[in-house]
């Protein structure tokens, strides 16, 4: 789940560990609620913004930002339409490219 040494202070390491297990649980929690997205839209879309937060959080801690985020932070995407600025980076350019594909 975490690669050796990728904090960019050893005190951080911690921390690293609580934001991934924040996003795994916030992840599992938004994906039980998948299964009835009109219900469920501001629960899901306030997930989304948690999640969002914990990849930029993992970014900024991390040695290497973005390039050392965990893959499941790398296949994420939000299931209703949020604002760029709120999104980490690396999602609203996949995003944007995905659409210029389409």
């Amino acid at each position: 789940m975490h690669t050796k040494d990728n904090f960019e202070y050893k005190n951080q390491k911690n921390m690293i560990v609580a934001i991934d297990n924040f996003f795994f649980r916030t992840l599992n929690k938004r994906n039980f609620l998948i299964n009835n997205l009109s219900s469920n839209r501001d629960k899901i879309i306030s997930y989304d913004l948690h999640i969002s937060m914990c990849i930029k959080n993992r970014a900024k801690i991390t040695k290497g930002g973005y390039n050392y985020i965990l893959e499941e932070m790398w296949d994420w995407r939000p299931i209703f339409p949020l604002n760029n600025q709120l999104l980490p980076k690396i999602t609203s350019l996949q995003m944007r490219s995905e659409t210029v594909e389409n």
